[in-house]
């Protein structure tokens, strides 16, 4: 199916996982720099279609995990480090053509303000949106906003008034563990969420976990048919079901690696590559 595809932090995986599963797409992420070359000839080769997980490339002077996002935060020397580092993605995604460029909002403040914490990094949080919406017109390059983390502003509420005002040029990525632990932090409804913010998604995001305490022991677990909702998983099915038409048209991309836990049983992944692809199919 040309809407699904792997996420990808190295080339080795685009062969084995996305070509290897009969896919046709790849979300790509925190490359050595020396490896641009060798990914835009491989894409070539497989006429893969493709999007960003911003940063696309190592960047050595960005904090670690390069994944976080100080779009929320109070610092403002943060923020502009973290519009660096997009900006430096956008230009990979003109030079390559790409989709759309994923970027991680709203996340969590490196640290807690001192008061009106909701009003602070609320107001905060709307600036940035101004700036990527600025920033995705200018240079005619879609962005699709993540929510992670343990941030309040990860709600139908909030998103649903900032999509409706920016969309386009940003849409949402759902993802499917990083919006349930989202929900269970701040006490919502999972599939109530993603019907909210249907009318503004553009791709999604697929793996799994049952709490907090997985993502710390394992990060992304491969989605599974085996995973049962009364066991604490997500319902996947659910979710997909959720998707309606869309689920034949927006990237759905595994952000999974290989290896499935031992300690939950081992399973093969490409099981649930196969069970993702017949549930879209039906």
């Amino acid at each position: 199916m040309s809407n699904l595809g792997f996420h990808c932090n190295r080339l080795d995986l685009l062969e084995d996982m996305i070509i290897g599963n009969g896919l046709k797409r790849g979300e790509f992420y925190n490359l050595p720099a020396n490896d641009l070359s060798r990914l835009s000839k491989l894409i070539d080769r497989h006429s893969l279609a493709w999007s960003i997980h911003a940063p696309l490339i190592q960047l050595d002077w960005y904090p670690k995990p390069p994944t976080w996002s100080f779009l929320c935060d109070e610092d403002s020397d943060n923020r502009e480090l973290t519009m660096k580092m997009i900006n430096i993605t956008i230009n990979h995604a003109e030079e390559f053509g790409t989709e759309y460029v994923v970027v991680h909002f709203p996340s969590p403040a490196s640290h807690t303000p001192a008061e009106n914490l909701e009003e602070k990094i609320r107001a905060i949080a709307w600036k940035s949106c101004d700036r990527l919406a600025e920033l995705s017109v200018k240079r005619n390059v879609l962005l699709h906003i993540e929510g992670v983390g343990a941030s309040t502003l990860i709600n139908a509420g909030f998103l649903n008034s900032v999509l409706k005002q920016y969309s386009p040029p940003l849409k949402y990525c759902f993802d499917t563990a990083h919006s349930y632990l989202a929900a269970q932090s701040n006490d919502f409804d999972l599939y109530e969420f993603e019907k909210e913010l249907l009318p503004y998604l553009g791709s999604v995001h697929l793996w799994n976990t049952r709490s907090k305490d997985d993502y710390g022991k394992y990060r992304h677990i491969p989605v599974h048919p085996s995973q049962s909702v009364e066991d604490g998983w997500v319902d996947i099915a659910r979710i997909l079901k959720i998707l309606g038409k869309k689920g034949n048209s927006l990237p759905i991309i595994f952000e999974s690696d290989r290896l499935y836990p031992e300690a939950l049983g081992k399973y093969d992944y490409r099981e649930g590559v196969k069970w993702v692809t017949k549930l879209l199919a039906t």
